[in-house]
């Protein structure tokens, strides 16, 4: 008696555990998944698909939410238009696959192998994507809002109309994207990130953070960068052409090889910045350029009216016209630096070191 109990426990165990896996699943529409892999608008809701092949199965408009996919093979898959609302996908292999117009909101793709993925209006909001592979992927329309990218790879990704506010995306790899597109671009996080041959040119980019970002031959021109933290980031040959840099954070930020002809540093935190390049009247009043060094950059006609140049180098550079009205120049270098016709009104040289300047007001 106590072996059947033990059984009959035993047995009802199981029934219970297999009823938890399948939920609502509907058994015709599972008959038919696994006999045909052809299986539109089905009912898979909580089933247990683990470790099933289903390479270029057709589960467009299915409903997967609770469905468990771990480690099942869905290469090329349709799941366009399917809800996968609570779906555990880990391991799965997608990559190729199809899920456009899906609702991937809130899952965990955590290391996700996504390359070449069409994902053109998934809800993608608050996913966790930290450290997938994302390459290649069709991102167009997407809803990344509050989405967490950190690390992920997403060289060559399309995001033409995608939504990308407060989205994660510390440390992610976005070498060769174009950003100019995108529906919206706001309080995301991109410290870390790397970007490589980018066009970001005319977004409004406020409340983004930047810190320690890798950024080489990208394109910002008429970008509104005002506000943005950058400190601490690689900027090597951007186009920072009519750019809006007004407040923006540059503490310690190395830009070399940029193009800042125009742009506008009002207010700009500067300190220890490392600035070399064409900013041919460009905006630098009121800007804290502290132990800056813009050794050898062209700062022609360049308003550097209040600008706190306390310590900083700008020695060899051309600072013909440049507007210094009030500016602090406490112990700057001026060493060889064209100053000619340049505005000193209200200025005190008399710690900065003007050895071989020309165009330098003689000492009494």
């Amino acid at each position: 008696m106590a072996l059947r109990n033990g059984f009959l426990v035993t047995i009802g165990g199981m029934w219970m555990a297999a009823s938890a896996i399948s939920l609502a699943a509907d058994p015709a529409d599972l008959k038919r998944l696994t006999e045909t892999q052809q299986c539109p608008n089905c009912d898979l809701s909580g089933a247990d698909l683990s470790s099933m092949r289903l390479m270029s199965a057709d589960l467009s408009g299915a409903d997967l939410r609770g469905a468990k996919l771990r480690k099942t093979i869905l290469f090329r898959a349709n799941l366009s238009n399917s809800d996968l609302r609570d779906a555990i996908v880990e391991k799965a292999s997608l990559g190729r696959i199809n899920l456009s117009g899906a609702n991937l909101s809130g899952i965990n793709l955590s290391g996700a192998r996504l390359a070449h993925a069409n994902l053109r209006r998934a809800d993608l909001r608050n996913t966790q994507l930290d450290g997938s592979m994302l390459e290649h992927a069709d991102l167009g329309g997407a809803d990344l809002t509050g989405a967490r990218l950190s690390e992920a790879a997403m060289r060559f990704i399309k995001l033409d109309a995608a939504l990308l506010d407060n989205t994660d995306l510390q440390k992610a790899d976005l070498r060769m994207v174009d950003f100019t597109k995108v529906a919206s671009l706001k309080n995301s996080d991109l410290s870390g990130a790397r970007f490589y041959n980018n066009a970001f040119d005319g977004l409004n980019l406020q409340g983004n953070r930047f810190d320690l970002a890798d950024i080489q031959n990208s394109s910002f021109t008429a970008t509104k960068l005002n506000e943005v933290s950058m400190a601490g980031a690689k900027l090597r040959k951007l186009d920072l052409s009519q750019a809006d840099l007004s407040g923006a954070n540059l503490q310690n930020a190395q830009i070399s090889g940029a193009k800042l002809t125009g742009a506008t540093l009002k207010s700009a935190k500067l300190s220890a910045a490392i600035l070399h390049g064409n900013l041919v009247g460009a905006d630098l009043s009121e800007a804290t350029l502290v132990r800056a060094d813009l050794a050898g950059a062209n700062l022609k006609d360049a308003n550097l009216r209040n600008a706190d140049l306390t310590q900083a180098n700008l020695s060899s550079a051309n600072l013909y016209a440049a507007d210094f009205s009030g500016a602090k120049l406490d112990r700057t270098n001026l060493r060889n630096a064209n100053l000619r016709a340049a505005k000193l009104q209200d200025v005190d040289l008399s710690s900065a070191f003007l050895e071989g300047a020309r165009g330098a007001p003689a000492r009494n």
